[in-house]
């Protein structure tokens, strides 16, 4: 009797060595996995970051070309509100024979009277 008892013990401290070992396997892995996560976790927010920086630089691109672009459009009014000026005041001296004008696109066309 007390030599299954012994023997009883022996395999449940065997079984619990074994549960033992199991969860440290389990926990290492575990370790393992959170170590990749972290490290996937580490390159993508690089890749975001830079991704970010290459967003706010062209943000920056496009205000600057949208400055330009006012800055156009306000001399090129500026130029056709002379040159009309100027037809005008060439009509009244004398007849011009042929007329600029800017089309759409912003090019010089020039036109019969």
């Amino acid at each position: 009797w007390k030599k299954r008892m012994e023997e009883g013990e022996e395999r449940l401290k065997g079984q619990q060595e074994e549960k033992d070992a199991q969860m440290k396997n389990i926990i290492a892995r575990l370790m393992s996995v959170e170590e990749e996560l972290r490290k996937e976790h580490q390159e993508m927010q690089q890749l975001v970051d830079a991704k970010q920086r290459v967003i706010e630089a062209q943000e920056k691109r496009i205000q600057s070309l949208d400055a330009a672009n006012a800055r156009l459009l306000t001399a090129l009014n500026q130029l056709k509100e002379k040159y009309h000026h100027h037809l005008k005041n060439a009509a009244n001296n004398t007849k011009p024979t042929a007329k600029l004008s800017v089309t759409e696109n912003g090019e010089f066309k020039n036109s019969s009277c």
